[in-house]
């Protein structure tokens, strides 16, 4: 299925594959590392998210991607 020129299946598929693979190395990482891994401070992880939803934006430039936090505020 096709949205525009995005393969809508395949990006899906894609995606969940990516995400699981992350996930699963996310929690080998941390259970091999517990007593020394220090994680990301919030103000990172507002950049990491930031960083990402750019991304995603200059991936999908036709879609007006969002957060929800921003969405909710437009409609208000």
């Amino acid at each position: 299925m096709t949205l525009g020129d995005i393969d809508v299946a395949g990006e899906i598929i894609d995606l969940n594959f990516q995400l699981l693979r992350t996930q699963i190395l996310l929690e080998e990482v941390l259970k091999h590392n517990a007593d020394t891994l220090k994680l990301p401070s919030p103000e990172a992880m507002t950049e990491i998210n930031e960083f990402a939803l750019k991304s995603i934006q200059a991936k999908f430039p036709n879609m007006n991607i969002a957060r929800k936090e921003d969405e909710v505020a437009k409609s208000e």
